[in-house]
């Protein structure tokens, strides 16, 4: 009985861990910045307001570049620079245009102003 209440212990602390895991990575972003080329975007069908999804090189603070995907409701400004936040779980949440001085100096290297 006594084993039995311990690994019933033991389960709920290890179920405990991975929900607060989860939570914390569902809450993490990650700052990507690149700049917009339309020659990179593809209409998509609408679905909520979403009715383009650009595919562009984008770099983190450090340089390091990824390719990612998100969309839009509207075609954006060509050439704009944009910081995109990324969640490790649900991709790009949340884009805003930033001028090419407020980017990290191993991102700007990347661009011309």
């Amino acid at each position: 009985m006594k084993t039995k209440k311990i690994m019933i212990s033991i389960f709920a602390v290890i179920l405990i861990m991975i929900c607060v895991g989860g939570a914390f990575l569902a809450a993490q972003n990650e700052e990507y910045y690149t700049q917009i080329d339309n020659d990179n975007v593809q209409e998509i069908a609408p679905h909520g307001d979403m009715n383009y999804k650009y595919t562009l090189p984008a770099y983190d603070r450090e340089g390091n570049e990824k390719e990612l995907k998100f969309e839009t409701s509207r075609v954006l400004k060509e050439d704009a620079f944009i910081c995109l936040k990324v969640n490790l779980i649900r991709g790009v949440v949340e884009w805003e245009e930033v001028e090419y001085t407020e980017m990290p100096g191993k991102v700007q290297k990347y661009y011309s102003e």
